[in-house]
């Protein structure tokens, strides 16, 4: 494998275990998952909020695409697909920020 195949692989599942590991905390603190919902009330916590649910996304959506697999394969790919490449985004701004990879 290439190391550019690699890191690219690296940087997908960091921001896919990132993503699980907020979307669990913010569970286990409020016994939710983080989901758009949770803007319907303006309060002190919605910068967390906002934080949580973006941060959350990419397994959102990876979620949402697997429960769709069986009614609609295409579409669950689809949605997955869009979950990976978030995921990887997300994955590549961790690695550039807080590990100084470029």
């Amino acid at each position: 494998m290439e190391t550019w195949m690699f890191v690219w692989v690296l940087a997908a599942l960091l921001g896919m275990a990132v993503a699980g590991v907020i979307g669990s905390g913010w569970a286990l603190i409020t016994g939710e998952r983080p989901h758009p919902e949770l803007f319907h009330k303006i309060d002190g916590g919605t910068p967390f909020k906002i934080a949580a649910v973006v941060i959350y996304g990419p397994m959102a959506f990876i979620r949402g695409g697997y429960e769709f697999i069986e009614e609609s394969p295409v579409f669950g790919i689809f949605v997955m697909a869009i979950g990976a490449v978030w995921s990887f985004l997300q994955g590549v701004f961790i690695l550039t920020t807080f590990f100084g990879f470029s």
